[in-house]
């Protein structure tokens, strides 16, 4: 010990011999280059030596957060006889109020600790010195919990030095305020658009994420959270640890917008479906013309509203389907360019198509309308499939909306079968024929010649009562 002190007394005999011009409040950066037990040196300029109180070397538990050879910042306090005295702040020794006023004069930073709240902020004490903060300087954002700030010590500025120290005002506000500037000007040396940055959530709103960049928020829209369509906020917390892509940085107008969801690939990019798939999908949104359905998250494909049930038609998505469903479901096609995917729900009917149906080619059927157009009309036969009527295979192809009304039952042959659309090719006056052509061919076998009247005429008159019931129908 007695080693350490003989050291000590010669490096500040040393340090007194050379002396640059400093005044106090100059801001300084020195080396450490002595740490003793109640005061330690730091080197400046040339050979001269600042004396610093050892306390300020030390955390608040008494463990040093500066060693020997480390960078440290501090202001001059005073220049006397030679003697030049730091500190990183006016606080952590004994104050009193010529070294406050010198502090207020210089803008060194004090250290306090908020005693108590008192109308319109709080007091704070330095070293016994009784001090007021107004609540507007006490953070960068005002809260409605003041007592989170009663017993703990912050750094202020002097703001204020009034009647000789008898009103003496504190701002807390300002230091945060330059200390964000500089993470500010930092962070924007560092990150630039496209970059995945590790972020912090500061705050969760309807609309998305506030995140702490560092010295700095951005923000998530609600949209950029997720590649699924639902994306919520609610699986998120304030303090949670997320990385996010950065989108735009306004720096001028301090705005940064980032992406969680662009961290990762977007889905498309992944997947590998085929036609025929099948999934278990949630619904996700409907529409007048189908309904869309989530298959993985950020992929949906789209159910039309032809496509929801083999034997019926459904005339509004929602008499079979509700948002949150999760149902059964065919992929039909997909193109990955667009990224577009065309399914059909799986129901419990029985698929009329699964069954041998070469048969159906050139016989008439009995369905309902359930669909006019300009083109044709829609039919749904009895056995559930759907087929179609050109307009010139309608007996009536004029005003076909009027003659054509919708659930109106109807005669068809069927001409055609597109096995792979599932649709038949109708013909309204195909089945006429045919049934002409039946009703004469039995007259023909049933004729008997016996009543007196001559085979020519009893066909015209029948023919022509046949050809007057097909027209009246």
């Amino acid at each position: 010990m007695a080693e350490l002190n003989n050291d000590f007394a010669k490096m500040f005999e040393e340090s007194l011999k050379t002396r640059d011009d400093y005044a106090p409040g100059d801001k300084i950066e020195g080396k450490v280059v002595f740490i003793g037990k109640e005061s330690s040196f730091i080197g400046l300029s040339g050979k001269t030596e600042a004396i610093i109180d050892t306390a300020e070397l030390m955390d608040e538990k008494g463990n040093f957060i500066y060693q020997k050879g480390d960078i440290i910042t501090a202001y001059i306090v005073s220049v006397r006889g030679g003697e030049v005295k730091v500190t990183t702040k006016l606080g952590a020794g004994e104050i009193n109020l010529d070294l406050l006023h010198l502090a207020y004069q210089n803008s060194i930073e004090v250290e306090g600790t908020v005693a108590e709240e008192v109308k319109g902020g709080f007091s704070v004490n330095i070293s016994g010195i009784r001090c007021f903060c107004p609540y507007s300087q006490i953070d960068l954002k005002s809260s409605d919990d003041k007592s989170q700030y009663i017993g703990k010590s912050f750094s202020f500025r002097i703001i204020e030095f009034k009647e000789n120290g008898k009103n003496i005002l504190l701002s807390r506000r300002i230091l945060l305020e330059e200390e964000q500037k500089e993470k500010e000007k930092n962070l924007r040396k560092s990150i630039a658009v496209g970059d995945i940055v590790n972020c912090k959530v500061a705050s969760i709103q309807n609309f998305g994420l506030f995140v702490d960049l560092g010295g700095m928020e951005g923000l998530v829209p609600k949209s950029e959270l997720s590649w699924g369509r639902d994306a919520s906020v609610e699986k998120f917390s304030v303090g949670q640890n997320v990385r996010c892509k950065i989108l735009t940085a306004d720096w001028d107008n301090k705005k940064i917008t980032l992406s969680i969801k662009q961290v990762e690939e977007e889905p498309w990019m992944k997947i590998n479906f085929s036609e025929g798939d099948i999934f278990n999908a949630k619904i996700v949104n409907i529409i007048p013309q189908g309904a869309f359905a989530e298959l993985t998250e950020g992929v949906e494909g789209f159910i039309h509203i032809s496509k929801m049930s083999l034997t019926k038609k459904i005339r509004r998505p929602e008499e079979i389907l509700k948002k949150g469903d999760l149902v059964n479901v065919r992929l039909l096609s997909i193109d990955k360019e667009k990224k577009k995917i065309s399914l059909e729900l799986i129901t419990d009917e029985a698929d009329p198509w699964a069954m041998p149906i070469d048969a159906l080619i050139d016989s008439t059927q009995t369905g309902i309308i359930e669909n006019t157009k300009s083109t044709g009309v829609s039919v749904r036969l009895q056995n559930g499939m759907l087929g179609f009527i050109p307009k010139g295979e309608l007996k009536s192809q004029n005003d076909i909306a009027k003659n054509y009304a919708t659930g109106k039952e109807i005669k068809v042959l069927v001409k055609e079968i597109d096995k792979e659309n599932k649709k038949l090719i109708l013909s309204e006056t195909g089945a006429l024929k045919k049934e002409e052509e039946s009703v004469y061919k039995n007259f023909i076998n049933s004729n008997n010649s016996s009543s007196g009247a001559t085979l020519g005429n009893l066909f015209k008159d029948k023919f022509d009562n046949i050809k007057n019931q097909v027209r009246e129908k």
